[in-house]
């Protein structure tokens, strides 16, 4: 199940314009919040929460903490299928818990990062694409056949290497036509 997501996830990332962007208010759970919660759009002043004739409403402010929370979700249920696709004995629960509670503590920091990057490289998004497509069709094909662990690293590294380099080879190229 976590391969086909891989794999869903890699097609969908290697076939993204660039011009998309997050609008929070499109978001599945700003809607929800939107309809089962009170809301305000006031200036909540570092708050939470604001009390308006008497009732609750929740401000901005905590619906960004809400939407970052569930982000910190997201990226701790993405790592599992990483973690199982390095660690193949799912008896060594030590690892696979610790890796993930460092998921959570760092892939946010490490997801700015990444923007950060896929905005400087161009190429970078289908270099990730083409590492997850790997990894979910690694995780597909486990029961048939076994990929070696150093192997899964160095096509991560030359992928991820590679379109960086891809990126700053086509920039210069660009640069050098105007």
């Amino acid at each position: 199940m976590f391969g086909a997501f891989l794999v869903y996830t890699g097609i969908k990332l290697f076939i993204a314009k660039e011009d998309e962007s997050f609008d929070p208010e499109d978001n599945w759970a700003f809607k929800f919040m939107k309809k089962f919660f009170r809301t305000t759009n006031a200036e909540p002043h570092g708050k939470f929460f604001m009390k308006i004739k008497g009732k609750t409403y929740l401000t901005k402010l905590s619906m960004v903490v809400f939407m970052l929370g569930l982000i910190d979700i997201v990226f701790a249920v993405d790592s599992i299928p990483a973690v199982f696709s390095i660690i193949p004995d799912p008896r060594d629960k030590l690892l696979i818990y610790s890796s993930n509670i460092f998921a959570v503590l760092g892939l946010r920091s490490l997801f700015f990062l990444l923007q950060g990057a896929a905005n400087k490289f161009n190429y970078l998004q289908q270099g990730i694409a083409v590492v997850l497509l790997f990894i979910g069709v690694k995780m597909l094909i486990e029961k048939w056949t076994h990929i070696p662990v150093w192997i899964s690293l160095m096509l991560i590294v030359v992928c991820i290497g590679s379109s960086i380099l891809y990126s700053i080879f086509k920039d210069r190229e660009e640069r050098e036509q105007t």
